[in-house]
């Protein structure tokens, strides 16, 4: 054996084991400073929540959620206003009304928000009302002192009241489906929002924004029926507009406070005074929208009389007929002048358009004036569609054919400009605006029904188009569409591959899953 064997080695030494802290940090560390750790923390995340506040609204109804519109509306206060809602707890507006005010006032810094429960807190009711209105108390058969007004908006010496009847839920409810629920939450939400943007336009803007419909010309009239613009006109008024018709008749002329003028469906052309007075106007700072159908007389479509004044901003009017030939555009057993577009370009107009739809029923084209290069195309059909100019050939065979003389596609339905020898108006107020859409179909009735919303822009595209005229961007953000029943614009492919499914592929798939079936069994036996 070795000597390197025979020795034994020696251990390692071990190493000394750390010394245990003090049994009092042991008990600080273990103690308070982890409470005083989660406090501080639970403060740094109340801070930055506070310096950027957030709220998500995942109601399917977006019942929490404010339109563009009244975002607008509300950012653009130019003085700080008060906001009282004067709803009891127990009032079943109360619990929209609440949360809608909130989203106001957590919005704009300017909107300060009042609660005042006339059931809890009946002196503040009574010291406001003698404040400002005695006959905003109301009693009850019980005893109980009500606001007649359910909110009240105050700016200064001014205020605006709404009153508890305005704040009811918008047209007819329904029974007995699964969505009637939201779509009735959803309008009570609406029409509370509604109101409360109304009243804040009320204090805030020193005048109201006048609108002229032009009258004389077999325009379609203010009152309501078929053909009519009653919708476009009640909802402007709820915006703090002041709606009239005006006859334009040659000297005469277009009123000198009219902030714009409007010329919707005319039947009949406008003789060379009526029209050179429209153009006197626009140099004098007016604006004009015109939603001009083309007028079918013995087989062709007659001028409007209003080629002039549309060709100030750059824009010609063709006697034509629009004709939509992709499938996908037109609409299941209408004729091929009946289509949906929703083909938008880049303009303050349509800058909330994109992605919807509107319904276009004998349309005319709109084209840029030779030379022009100003006038911006809003609307575009696809790029299948022409301007039909062969009428007569068109009504007689009713199956359109793409002729030489015809405008070629994509067509403009819509176009804006503006006049370059217009006279100011002032800062901030608009002038020499011209839009001219190639139809009527935008302002018709039918289309400012809250249900008819859900599905086609057709309502939202003409309240844009005053909004750009009259220089009132709340008006082109277009306000939140409704959730309501399922609304689907089909078009005539569509029914013919819904027809091939139904008729066709799912019978065959049924068949072809028996037959399998029947082969298993007979194997299995």
């Amino acid at each position: 054996m070795s000597d390197a064997e025979a020795t034994p080695e020696k251990p390692a030494p071990e190493k000394p084991a750390p010394e245990a802290p003090p049994a009092w940090l042991d008990r600080l560390m273990n103690g308070p400073i982890w409470v005083l750790l989660v406090v501080a923390l639970f403060a740094l995340a109340n801070y930055t929540a506070a310096r950027h506040y957030r709220r998500w609204d995942w109601t399917s109804a977006q019942r929490f959620t404010l339109s563009t519109r009244s975002v607008e509306i509300a950012r653009g206060l130019r003085e700080p206003v008060e906001l009282y809602v004067l709803l009891s707890s127990r009032d079943p507006l109360y619990s929209e009304t609440h949360e809608l005010a909130e989203r106001y006032a957590a919005i704009s810094p300017k909107v300060r928000l009042h609660l005042i429960d006339p059931d809890r807190q009946r002196e503040r009711l009574i010291a406001l009302a003698q404040e400002l209105d005695p006959h905003l108390l109301d009693r009850t058969a019980e005893g109980r002192t009500l606001a007649t007004a359910g909110v009240l908006v105050r700016r200064g010496n001014r205020h605006w009241e709404v009153e508890r009847e305005q704040l009811q839920e918008l047209g007819p409810q329904t029974r007995g489906e699964e969505d009637d629920n939201a779509s009735r939450l959803l309008n009570a939400k609406i029409t509370v929002e509604r109101r409360i943007s109304e009243a804040l336009l009320q204090v805030d803007r020193e005048r109201a924004t006048t609108l002229c419909f032009s009258a004389g010309h077999a325009e379609m009239p203010l009152a309501s029926g078929d053909r009519a613009a009653a919708g476009l006109a009640d909802d402007l008024r709820h915006l703090n507009f002041v709606v009239r018709e005006t006859e334009v008749r040659g000297q005469s002329g277009v009123p000198g406070d009219c902030d714009a003028l409007v010329i919707a469906g005319p039947q009949r052309a406008w003789p060379r005074e009526d029209s050179d007075a429209v153009v006197r106007y626009l140099r004098a700072g007016g604006n004009v929208a015109m939603f001009l159908d083309p007028v079918v007389l013995e087989g062709r479509v007659v001028p409007t009389g209003l080629e002039d004044v549309a060709g100030m901003a750059g824009i010609g009017l063709p006697p034509a007929v629009v004709v939509e030939a992709d499938s996908d555009h037109l609409l299941p057993d209408s004729p091929p002048v009946h289509f949906r577009a929703d083909t938008w370009n880049e303009h303050e107009i349509t800058g909330d358009l994109r992605g919807a739809s509107v319904l276009v029923g004998m349309a005319r084209p709109i084209v840029r004036a030779e030379g022009s290069q100003g006038a911006t195309s809003l609307l575009l059909s696809s790029p299948q569609a022409w301007g039909e100019t062969a009428i007569a050939e068109l009504l007689r065979t009713f199956v359109p054919s793409k002729g030489p003389d015809d405008v070629p596609g994509p067509v403009s339905l819509a176009m804006a400009g503006m006049i370059s020898d217009g006279r100011s108006r002032g800062e901030g107020v608009s002038s020499g605006r011209v839009v001219v859409v190639g139809s009527s179909e935008m302002v018709g009735a039918d289309y400012f029904n809250i249900r008819v919303r859900a599905s086609v822009a057709n309502a939202n595209l003409a309240e844009a188009v005053i909004g750009w005229v009259t220089t009132r961007r709340e008006l082109v953000n277009i306000p939140a569409r409704p959730v309501d029943r399922a609304a689907l614009l089909v078009s005539a492919r569509d029914l013919t591959k819904i027809g091939v499914y139904v008729m066709l592929l799912i019978p065959l798939a049924a068949a072809l899953v028996g037959l399998a079936v029947s082969r298993a069994r007979k194997n299995t036996a």
